[in-house]
């Protein structure tokens, strides 16, 4: 690839002004989805970095204006699409990982006498993270994963259709959620360490996909809310009451489906 010839001064303006916008979006968005300011510092200065690296490409002839500004657009429009779905497919991947991470706990520090709880937690919340999470790496936004398609086929097996299923899968998922919030403050002892240690792996597991840089806000309001949840903070009732509110309203949907 060929050294384009020198940007004019005007060229270069007009980058550097569009640079900033999309840095004062991304400090927007952080203000909106990030509460741990050490991570919207990070965030920012990421997407701060990226924009520059754009005006400096257009500085030495590596980029037209016309190339940094379509990047930048792009990156806008990224970010503005992960900030909806965080309200949905993100709470989802996120409250999986709080599951994973609590059902871990439970088995972890109750000495294995509740790990058949634990397991089903885990298994459960690993369904969650692959259904809401697999957009984020290729863009299915109707992906099914095995633990559902096991409730589907048990009530297929028993002469029901699989709405059957999604809702017991449901309703299961509702009894495990609140277990789970429960068993943390209660019946397990030291479980702050055992979230601190389980949930660094989930909610760092999936940003080695290939696509995973992508989801610049969707990585750090992810890691976030993880903190949040370690600590018991009142952000993380919350995104289990989001969580819940959502299988609640996937039940009466599904049951919709019967009638």
């Amino acid at each position: 690839m060929g050294v384009r010839s020198k940007p004019s001064p005007y060229d270069i303006a007009v980058v550097r002004k569009a640079g900033k916008g999309l840095t004062m979006q991304a400090t927007s968005l952080a203000n909106r989805h990030i509460r741990s300011g050490v991570l919207k510092n990070q965030f920012v200065r990421e997407i701060d970095r990226f924009e520059q690296c754009l005006v400096n490409d257009v500085e030495r002839g590596k980029k037209t204006k016309e190339q940094a500004l379509t990047e930048m657009k792009r990156e806008q429009s990224s970010l503005m699409e992960q900030s909806s779905l965080i309200a949905s497919k993100g709470i989802g991947t996120i409250a999986g990982a709080m599951q994973v991470a609590a059902g871990g706990a439970i088995c972890i520090y109750s000495a294995a006498s509740l790990c058949s709880i634990g397991a089903l937690l885990v298994t459960h919340g690993f369904n969650n993270m692959y259904e809401n999470g697999k957009y984020f790496v290729d863009g299915d936004e109707d992906a099914t994963g095995l633990v559902r398609e096991a409730y589907q086929g048990a009530a297929e097996f028993a002469g029901y259709p699989k709405s059957y299923g999604n809702m017991a899968y449901y309703g299961v998922d509702l009894a495990l959620s609140g277990y789970g919030m429960v068993a943390k403050t209660t019946t397990v002892k030291d479980a702050d360490k055992a979230y601190q240690i389980l949930s660094k792996g989930t909610s760092q597991t999936w940003t080695k996909s290939r696509n995973a840089k992508r989801f610049k806000l969707f990585r750090y309001s992810s890691e976030d809310y993880l903190r949040g949840y370690q600590a018991a903070s009142k952000g993380s009732l919350f995104i289990e009451t989001l969580s819940d509110a959502s299988s609640i309203h996937s039940i009466s949907k599904e049951v919709k489906t019967v009638d």
